[in-house]
């Protein structure tokens, strides 16, 4: 990587960042004349000018399975969905999913104190916990309460990326709670990448696929990886200091934010038969450390945090008539969790005991998990204008293994001499915790006349640690005209206590835990306006949580009830062949009923402005303009909200770079240098976690094998 520093006043900020701006929107005031200079276009040119056209509204005619789990165009799918396409994550230098996410109207993707990423929609949640993740529509979710990884996977490897915003329980079950994503892997292809830059990081991969249609088999192999050596950021004073203890604190100091993460995966498909392999690790240094006092310089390798998922999905389809269809699978998933974490500085007071903590006091933990699930569906069509789906399915959860290990005594704070394990009643969860889940679905495509479809659906989960769950949907959509689509739902969705939030346990008082899952009840309106070279969306809705699951002491209640309202709107505009604009923006109004302000972490204002512009057949100029609004504290949190943000990139591409398939990027990823913090809670980081507080720039070479 590349690092430019940067450090600006207020003032100066202000006008680099309208200067940015107005350089981005530069090139609008130029489309009266693009077709001029199209005309000057050789035959050759202009039809390489045409494809690039094609690839940038590559949205025409676009199906999608997500919200129906059948065929149907993206703008007559029920409820509000959003696909986004890989050659323009590519174009604008989208390194990952979780950067990819931000560029939908009302997500947000934040950081926390041990670097995990979270996600939010519309201002619900502020974790992976709350949106159910599919990776080729198959579950990642696990009730073990470890965090998901999927968003580190790189868009080199991803074909498209589906995301339904709002609830998706009646047809997809827990945790389909404020929204579904589903990360569409590539396929069909031969390439192999490598990319440098972005905060020090070294990135490779590579699809390779194989087909034989005269037998109808087809295998493709996906695998990828990345290292980052991290930034190096400073931090400012963190949780000591409120204690006045700050004298034994490594704050302010540099953060540890190394990261590595590798994905594998084997698809393949004979006939009517499936199936999936999956392996994905990621290793992260300590961040801002795990209680939010910062470690110092790392002293061991294996410091910081490692998960690693490993999933395999057999299925079988086959037609029982020419009215119906069923299909059979078998899920099993796998995680594992390991911490290695310093919890203070050597000499620090043990508060309330007067013991000294030792040299690296410290604090492993280890979990071990899996899932075993069996589907069967059934579609059916054997009712005029009707389409039905009937979904029957048992899961088991179950903790295989948990313990965590100190060089403290934990009942008398003393400090060890060496690290000693435990579990049963002194681990922090129930070894032998499990749940079984019965589900049941039932949904019916009703195409009430022509230009008017209704969706009924409804879904029966049965927990056997958390009691029953019922999610209903009633959706429409009127196709006023070919340029003219309606949309409205209504709807109900959940997300259980983890594994954890329901079986913890602690040497301190567990008075009680959540037993209840956490619920949503929401209205959404839609309008959609399509013509050949524009697209406009706008939505509303307003969303009622019941039964938060919030954390209480040394453990999850349920507690309290919220709402939200927001508006999404969404634009895309071609002028000509060669430039195109796409633009959103999303307001989000919450209120948490049991504190009378706001949740938590959410932000009222979401933006993006993208640019594309063709410099010549093979060139192409990218920019974006991504916006992030002030975020809400915590209510016993007395500092004023946390600032938000602009960050503007640039990205050029440069296709067939003196060999067909040979492809080259570069790219400038926060522009105005602005420093990127996520919110830290009350009395830990009183400046928050800072994760971005410069340029860098990046390079990018992808070839397409013959």
């Amino acid at each position: 990587m590349v690092s430019i520093p940067f450090s600006i006043d207020t003032f100066v900020g202000c006008w680099r960042r309208s200067l940015a701006v107005s350089a981005l929107c530069a090139g609008v005031a130029t489309g009266a004349n693009l077709r001029a200079a199209d005309a000057s276009l050789t035959p050759q040119e202009d039809a390489q000018s045409d494809r690039q056209q094609a690839e940038l509204l590559a949205i025409l005619d676009e199906a999608t399975e997500l919200a129906t789990k059948n065929r149907i165009n993206v703008d007559y799918v029920p409820g509000i969905m959003t696909v986004l396409e890989r050659s323009e994550m590519l174009a604008l230098g989208v390194r990952t999913v979780a950067d990819a996410l931000t560029l939908i109207p009302g997500v947000l993707v934040e950081r926390n104190g041990t670097g995990e990423m979270t996600l939010s929609i519309r201002g619900q949640g502020n974790s992976t916990g709350t949106v159910k993740v599919l990776i080729d529509s198959v579950s990642m979710n696990t009730s073990d309460g470890a965090v998901l990884i999927f968003d580190e996977m790189p868009v080199e490897q991803v074909e498209r990326i589906e995301v339904i915003r709002g609830p998706g329980s009646a047809l997809y079950g827990e945790f389909a709670f404020s929204g579904v994503v589903n990360i569409v892997t590539l396929q069909q292809a031969r390439r192999v990448h490598v990319r440098y830059g972005d905060a020090n990081t070294t990135q490779v991969g590579g699809v390779y696929s194989l087909e034989d249609p005269e037998r109808n088999l087809s295998m493709t192999m996906n695998l990828a990886g990345w290292d980052s050596h991290g930034l190096g950021i400073e931090a400012g004073t963190d949780s000591l200091y409120p204690l006045g203890l700050g004298a034994f604190s490594n704050a302010p100091g540099t953060v540890d934010d190394g990261q590595s993460y590798r994905f594998g995966q084997l698809r393949f498909n004979a006939g009517d038969f499936s199936l999936l392999a999956q392996y994905q690790t990621t290793q992260k240094d300590p961040f801002f450390g795990a209680i939010d006092i910062l470690p110092g310089p790392m002293q061991w390798g294996d410091e910081g945090i490692a998960q690693t998922k490993s999933v395999i999905q057999a299925g079988y389809a086959f037609s029982l008539s020419d009215q119906s269809r069923a299909e059979l699978k078998a899920h099993w998933h796998e995680g594992w969790l390991d911490s290695d974490q310093r919890l203070a500085p050597a000499g620090l007071p043990a508060l309330g005991i007067g013991a000294i903590m030792p040299e690296d006091s410290r604090q492993k933990l280890h979990t071990h998990s899996n899932r075993i699930q069996l589907d069967a569906a059934l579609d059916w069509e054997g009712w005029t204008d009707h389409r039905m789906r009937f979904e029957v399915s048992v899961a088991e959860d179950k903790m295989l293994d948990a313990w965590w290990a100190f060089n403290i005594d934990l009942l008398t704070l003393e400090p060890l001499p060496f690290m000693r394990r435990y579990s049963g009643e002194l681990g922090f969860i129930d070894p032998e915790a499990s749940r079984t889940i019965r589900s049941v679905v039932f949904q019916d495509q009703w195409s009430a006349r022509p230009d008017l479809d209704l969706t009924l659906g409804v879904r029966y989960d049965a927990y056997s640690d958390v009691g029953d769950n019922v999610s209903p949907r009633l959706a429409a959509v009127w196709r006023l005209a070919d340029q003219h689509v309606f949309k409205a739902q209504i709807a109900s969705a959940f997300f259980p206590p983890s594994l954890l939030q329901r079986h913890i346990q602690s040497f301190l008082p567990v008075i009680e835990t959540a037993r209840d899952p956490e619920t949503t009840r929401t209205a959404e309106l839609a309008y959609i306006f399509r013509r050949a070279d524009t697209v406009g969306r706008a939505s509303a809705y307003y969303s009622r949580l019941y039964d938060l699951i919030t954390a209480s002491g040394s453990s999850w209640v349920n507690l309290g009830e919220a709402r939200t309202r927001g508006v999404e709107l969404e634009w895309q505009q071609a002028f000509g062949r060669r430039f195109k604009l796409q633009a959103n923006l999303s307001y989000a109004d919450t209120l948490n009923y049991e504190t009378g302000g706001p949740i938590p972490g959410a932000a009222n204002w979401l933006g993006n402005l993208s640019l594309f512009y063709y410099l010549a057949p093979d060139v192409l100029l990218a920019g974006r303009w991504n916006h992030v609004g002030d975020r809400a504290r915590e209510s016993d949190d007395s500092r004023s909200d946390l600032a938000g943000y602009d960050n503007v990139t640039l990205t050029l591409s440069w296709f067939n770079v003196g060999a067909q398939g040979l492809d080259l990027r570069l790219g400038l990823t926060n522009l105005l240098g602005e420093t990127v913090r996520s919110p830290a809670p009350a009395l830990t980081y009183d400046e928050d976690y800072p994760l971005v507080d410069e340029r860098t720039l990046w390079v990018q070479l992808s070839y397409e094998l013959p």
